[in-house]
């Protein structure tokens, strides 16, 4: 039984993480993906901790093939256009009138293939006072109300440490080319699909934004801790961080002051009730923390299953990837890179039991590793592709005969 997408061709001219994660996981579903690079290639194949392409750019950019090819220059576009006729799904996430303006937006494509489908992605949206904008994580989390939540009253803003806007973003975008390929085999139709950042942020906060949109209660920065939860937060052990959470707070209050060894707080009167105590939360913090220390984070875990509340450690990424539920999960994967030899990356994280499990296809490519193998397939004899390799129409990288050692 084949992969679902397999048989599919998708052309992706986007870059960075947002349009590369969606055609990623196209790829892992089986679709032939093409990633159009400039002869530069994606910005994101620049790595600053080492030589060669970034550990980012090949986190999103496995199960694909690369043509790097110059579309300033006619002959380059010609080529694209070979592969645009009968492709299924083009992918893009450049400013709006960018693709019109290299002449491969939506409506030059469908005039040759009505049934293609364009996901075109955006930083704030196609129309607007902000879409002229160059888009990107950090401004559209900024610009969703997230940032404006995180960190202390009287203190400095903080943002994320993590792009999840990006990534939450390709998923979304992912789901969104899957809906039209299905509309596509029901009704015949190709079409547009667009979706932007800053929808992204306010949809990944539906259930927060509520409290604004239904209640009118606008939520400030809280310090410590989340919203209205206390004492829900994380706290330093003695070997690294805890995070804990309690559902039923005047219940479970008691019996977590009697684990940490705190009981004289449960005489205090100012703390009696959940709202009390949330009032009073910086002058709480500072105890817990104390009482946390005490112990190790392992310790901890075993005492507060023994009770019945809800704790589990912090882990960075060398302890998360080294926990034995993540491997039960299958959520890091091997591949032979052409230039790194073995690499690690992130697996699928969803399964499908009665067909073929989704799986990456192939490695990373180098830039422009595949433009000969491309270039053959659309008809051109090898003293062409000589021919436009010679005079900057496309790159080609030849893979070394064995990769450089780690």
């Amino acid at each position: 039984m084949p992969l679902p997408l397999e048989g599919y061709k998708v052309i992706d001219f986007s870059v960075a993480i947002f349009g590369s994660m969606n055609s990623m996981m196209l790829g892992d579903m089986g679709a032939d993906v093409i990633k159009v690079e400039p002869l530069e290639g994606d910005f994101m194949r620049i790595s600053t901790f080492r030589s060669g392409d970034g550990a980012r750019f090949m986190s999103c950019n496995r199960s694909k093939r690369s043509l790097a090819v110059n579309l300033k220059d006619d002959r380059g576009k010609e080529m694209v256009w070979k592969l645009l006729k009968d492709c299924d799904v083009v992918i893009q996430n450049f400013r709006p009138g960018v693709m019109e303006r290299m002449g491969f937006g939506y409506k030059a494509i469908s005039a040759i293939n009505p049934r293609v489908i364009m996901v075109s992605q955006y930083g704030y949206g196609e129309t607007g006072p902000l879409a002229h904008r160059m888009g990107g994580d950090l401004w559209a989390q900024a610009m969703g109300g997230v940032v404006a939540l995180q960190g202390s009253p009287s203190g400095p803003p903080y943002i994320g440490g993590v792009a999840w806007a990006d990534h939450g973003g390709g998923v979304l975008a992912t789901m969104a080319t899957l809906s039209a390929i299905l509309a596509r085999e029901r009704y015949g139709v190709g079409q547009e699909v667009t979706l932007n950042l800053l929808d992204t942020v306010i949809h990944m906060q539906s259930a927060t934004i509520a409290d604004w949109l239904v209640d009118g209660r606008l939520l400030k920065k809280s310090g410590r801790g989340w919203g209205a939860g206390f004492p829900y937060g994380a706290y330093p052990c003695k070997d690294g961080d805890i995070v804990t959470i309690m559902g039923r707070d005047d219940i479970e209050w008691p019996v977590l002051c009697k684990l940490l060894d705190i009981e004289w707080i449960l005489e205090d009167k100012r703390y009696e009730t959940h709202m009390m105590r949330l009032g009073l939360k910086d002058e709480l913090y500072p105890i817990l923390d104390e009482a946390f220390k005490k112990k190790t984070r392992a310790e901890w875990v075993e005492a507060f299953r023994k009770v019945k509340l809800r704790v589990d450690p912090a882990l960075d990424y060398k302890e998360l990837f080294e926990h034995p539920q993540v491997y039960a999960n299958d959520m890091v994967i091997e591949q032979q890179h052409a230039e790194f030899g073995k690499i690690r990356l992130t697996g699928i994280p969803y399964k499908l039991k009665g067909t073929p499990l989704p799986t990456p296809q192939m490695p990373p490519p180098l830039l422009g590793q595949h433009t000969r193998e491309i270039m053959r397939s659309l008809g051109y004899p090898e003293e062409t592709i000589q021919k436009y390799w010679d005079e900057g129409v496309v790159g080609i990288t030849e893979p070394p005969a064995s990769p450089a050692p780690r």
